[in-house]
């Protein structure tokens, strides 16, 4: 019955983009995310689809860029000319991703699983940026300090970049608003869980929020992207 329930879903959902004018460009490109090899011949962020377009439209040549949680993104940022740096937590996702990666690209690729929660002592807490938790499973109180902290040695303002599309994300958020420079984009995905932001209006207070909603790449659901401009 569950699978049942997921086929449905896959097949309602162009139906749910088409009642809604804002998303229905977006329906043969999420038909086409599904097919197989697709986002591997052209990768793009898993990120709504009204924000990849926003970002399409930027040259990134260059730029310096840290992201939180690696995939299709990753490659898409290689395709474009950037520096990157990228974080993972899952060990078989990060060998899945690094065998895709072309030999010789500007990537720094690092892993970091969680901790168990004696590595530094923490009260589970999704919305607090300092217990550097996750909300997703395990529920078992480890905790991605190592994980948030990976931006910590990159100066102040020394990036055009930062995506937080991983785990731990109030925390990632805290860490990052400083090392982006004026101008940069933080990309914060999934920003309808209120959570992420609840206390990071101080780290958030030096940027203008650019927000996208809609359908997303690969699954039958639609979601939030805010853009964070930094002014």
């Amino acid at each position: 019955m569950r699978k049942l329930r997921q086929i449905m879903a896959y097949v309602i959902f162009p139906a749910q983009m088409f009642v809604r004018p804002s998303q229905r460009r977006y329906i043969l490109r999420w038909v086409m995310s599904l097919w197989p090899g697709t986002l591997r011949r052209s990768p793009q962020p898993w990120l709504v689809f009204g924000a990849i377009d926003h970002i399409d439209q930027i040259n990134i040549r260059g730029w310096r860029i840290f992201e939180y949680g690696s995939g299709g993104s990753t490659l898409y940022w290689l395709r474009r000319g950037a520096q990157v740096t990228s974080v993972e937590h899952d060990a078989a996702w990060y060998d899945r991703v690094r065998a895709r990666i072309p030999s010789g690209a500007a990537i720094d690729y690092r892993l970091a699983p969680p901790e168990p929660p004696e590595l530094p002592p923490t009260t589970f807490d999704p919305a607090n940026p300092a217990t550097c938790a996750s909300a997703s499973p395990p529920h078992d109180g480890r905790t991605y300090w190592r994980y948030v902290t990976q931006i910590d040695s990159f100066a102040d303002a020394s990036l055009d970049l930062v995506l937080v599309d991983g785990r731990a994300r109030t925390a990632c958020l805290a860490h990052a608003a400083p090392k982006v420079r004026p101008g940069g984009l933080l990309i914060l995905d999934n920003s309808e869980r209120a959570y992420y932001t609840r206390c990071n209006g101080a780290a958030l207070a030096s940027y203008r929020p650019l927000v996208f909603a809609g359908a997303v790449p690969l699954v039958p659901v639609c979601s939030q992207t805010t853009i964070y401009v930094r002014t």
